[in-house]
């Protein structure tokens, strides 16, 4: 319904998408660029997940920081029952 399976897949694969798989993602370390510059390495929980769809711009995965095509904030256009159900979503694609 918001356009994240253009971008995202859900098999395992980047090919022919402009971002990171979501299968395996949860429980695992992401390495990433912060706003400004710094390398950063984080475990991908729930907090990170919720994080990467309310402000995408403060973690971004290493591999991803140069490409022409950003994610935009999902802030105000998912509800907080949304954001939850897209975590538990992700979580479950292991």
């Amino acid at each position: 319904m918001f356009g994240c399976i253009a971008c995202h897949s859900q098999e395992g694969t980047d090919m022919a998408h402009v971002g990171p798989t979501w299968k395996g993602l949860s429980g695992n370390g992401r390495d990433f660029f912060t706003k400004d510059k710094k390398k950063g390495h984080a475990l991908a929980d729930a907090a990170y997940l919720r994080e990467a769809i309310l402000d995408p711009s403060a973690k971004i995965v290493t591999g991803y920081e140069r490409g022409e095509y950003a994610m935009p904030s999902y802030a105000g256009a998912l509800n907080a029952s949304q954001v939850e159900s897209l975590i538990l979503f992700i979580q479950a694609l292991k």
